[in-house]
């Protein structure tokens, strides 16, 4: 009897009551997970309707006693595909699609008889990374299925670079439906190291006889991580991303990041909060990957257009991170343990309206010397130049404070935005991002010992960061540390700068196009 492969298995469209149909479509595999119900395939398989389709993974799949115009056997059940719950580089998205990210990531819920997919399967193939440098490699087995074919092709061979950035290898047979086929190595017959799947040059290869696979580098990785985190990945319409559009973002008035919705608390992912023109508060929650799903909408009203600074932090030691705001009239509120639930309905007035927090320009949350390891000293910079350190903020206020910058002072004017990040591989204290208004940014290392005697210039005056809007760091993907810079530009070009240094501020993902 043809055998399936465990870990291996294609796409069957679904009838109305759940049924399996014959109607199949791809390759795709079981990748190991904590989850247990990770799958992965080529991102040209699930372009146009596809990821709208009912439709499930049936690992395993061969011909059995089925006989021609019938499903095939489904040794280990069928697990569908969760609505929402794909995940596709948005670069893949674009009209013109970055063959370079031909790969997705798909969650399935459990087959009929209430198991996760590796329950069922056993552990799934181990994701590995490749280099350019590695993308020759010896003893891969390629695996796939021949449209309407019920019986998997395998193949064994070396593969070779090709372009410096996809994986080649000569396998006969492959044709159409091979894609999302798995590049294993050390297979042991059942499950493997996953190098690769069938897609990228040529949505994987003009000819039978020659396959190609993206190379997985630190982007699947990073794709890998966004579905650990469960967050919705479905961009809106015509946008490619969740971010909505350049218009819209040209009505962006004040940025903070913080630790707010409940997913992005429990994986250590920074949110974007954003307060708009007309009052309203957004909360988009990040997804691990250098991006971000869909907006919550916070509060909408009309005294929000009056919220004059934004920082977050963890003033009140429970992780998960507070809202802090400075109002038109010298107000200051701290908004407890903001999330997608509770929203901002626990408030503490720290102070009522004064003279003085009118004049306050910027503030930054984070750990700045107070001792503690949760982010809750506060710096503040001031319209006469001053520059203020407040230690250990809490629930019931402002406590000690340091003057860091006395006034007058003519260059702390000129600082637009500040925020904390992490931007030196020493732990402990983190740096102080200041971007100026001449376009110069700057990052300061230990700020209350050494006050601001170590700057790191991360971009040099009249750089084209004097146009830029707004601008604030968070912890959006790679290592879970506060390095990743947000910016707004003109015409609402929404931008992130992944895994910043106290020496580079040079990458760049576009969010929102102009």
């Amino acid at each position: 009897m043809p055998e399936g492969i465990a870990t291996v298995g294609v796409f069957l469209i679904r009838t109305t009551d759940g049924s399996p149909t014959p109607d199949q479509f791809c390759t795709a595999s079981a990748v190991a997970s904590p989850t247990k119900s990770l799958v992965i395939t080529a991102a040209h398989c699930l372009k146009g309707d596809r990821r709208h389709q009912d439709f499930a993974f049936v690992p395993g799949y061969r011909t059995g006693a089925s006989t021609a115009g019938q499903a095939g056997e489904t040794p280990y059940g069928i697990f569908p595909v969760q609505e929402d719950k794909i995940w596709i580089d948005t670069r893949y998205q674009a009209s013109t699609p970055d063959d370079d990210v031909d790969f997705a990531f798909l969650s399935v819920g459990p087959n009929a008889q209430g198991q996760l997919l590796e329950d069922a399967v056993g552990r799934g193939n181990e994701l590995t990374s490749v280099s350019a440098a590695q993308l020759a490699r010896k003893a891969v087995t390629l695996v796939g299925y021949p449209g309407g074919q019920k019986t998997p092709l395998q193949c064994t061979n070396d593969t070779t670079a090709f372009q410096g950035r996809f994986m080649e290898i000569r396998c006969e047979g492959f044709r159409s439906g091979v894609s999302g086929g798995p590049f294993l190595e050390n297979f042991d017959g059942r499950r493997g190291n996953l190098t690769g799947i069938i897609g990228g040059y040529k949505t994987g290869g003009l000819y039978d006889h020659t396959s190609y696979t993206s190379q997985f580098d630190e982007d699947v990785l990073q794709l890998y991580r966004q579905a650990l985190t469960g967050m919705p990945s479905r961009p809106d319409p015509g946008t490619g991303t969740s971010m909505g559009s350049a218009d819209t973002w040209t009505h962006a008035r004040v940025l903070t990041t913080g630790h707010f919705h409940t997913a992005s608390v429990h994986n250590n992912v920074s949110d974007l909060i954003v307060r708009w023109s007309d009052g309203e508060l957004s909360l988009y929650p990040g997804n691990g990957a250098y991006g971000f799903g869909k907006d919550v909408q916070l509060v909408k009203d009309k005294d929000w257009q009056q919220a004059a600074v934004l920082t977050a932090g963890d003033f009140t030691g429970d992780a998960s991170d507070d809202l802090l705001v400075r109002w038109a009239d010298g107000r200051l509120t701290l908004f407890k343990d903001v999330n997608e639930k509770t929203k901002l309905t626990d408030m503490v007035e720290l102070k009522g309206p004064n003279g003085t927090w009118t004049h306050a320009s910027t503030m930054a949350a984070g750990r700045f010397g107070g001792g503690n390891s949760r982010s809750d000293d506060l710096v503040v910079t001031w319209t006469d130049g001053e520059v203020t350190l407040y230690t250990n903020v809490d629930g019931k206020g402002l406590h000690a404070e340091k003057q860091l910058v006395k006034p007058p002072d003519p260059t702390w004017p000129h600082a637009r935005d500040v925020a904390a990040g992490d931007f030196r591989p020493e732990a402990g204290d983190q740096d102080l991002f200041v971007r100026w208004s001449d376009g110069e940014v700057t990052a300061y290392e230990s700020i209350a010992a050494a006050t601001f005697g170590r700057d790191h210039r991360l971009r040099p005056a009249k750089s084209p960061w004097r146009q830029t809007l707004l601008s604030t760091v968070g912890t959006f993907g790679g290592p879970t540390r506060q390095d990743d810079v947000v910016a707004l530009w003109p015409g609402g070009k929404l931008t992130l700068h992944p895994d910043t240094t106290s020496a580079s501020l040079d990458a760049e993902r576009v969010l929102v196009s102009p």
